[in-house]
């Protein structure tokens, strides 16, 4: 086929739009489907704030915390994990703290603890 024409036939390395259960084509569906977040593994810290959360080494998160400490200055400069250089008000920093791998497996083992008491309480209404 010429350049920037269709070729024939089955297409060949695409998936093609994904097809619902009535057997119909959806195409809208790749374009709003959004990639899910991946939090890093092992021990980091998090900064959270009106902007959103970063995940950040522990020496970044002092430089953070330092940042926050100083009277002075509007700005909060800082790399995240993946490398990506970050700016955002310090004013819009609401949290920065720690999260090890043994915190959030206590954390998940303590809220399905909470599940389990609450199915084991059941309200009058339900």
């Amino acid at each position: 086929p010429r350049a920037g024409s269709m070729p024939e036939g089955p297409r060949h390395g695409s998936r093609g739009p994904p097809i619902e259960p009535d057997g119909k084509m959806n195409r809208i569906l790749a374009y709003l489907a959004e990639p899910e977040e991946r939090r890093p593994t092992g021990d980091y810290w998090v900064v959270a704030g009106l902007f959103g959360t970063f995940y950040v080494a522990a020496d970044v998160a002092r430089g953070v915390e330092r940042a926050l400490d100083r009277a002075w200055g509007r700005w909060v400069v800082f790399r995240d994990l993946s490398g990506s250089r970050i700016r955002v008000r310090r004013k819009l920093v609401y949290g920065v703290y720690e999260s090890t791998a043994e915190q959030r497996r206590a954390d998940r083992e303590f809220y399905r603890a909470l599940s389990e008491e609450s199915e084991a309480d059941p309200r009058p209404w339900e």
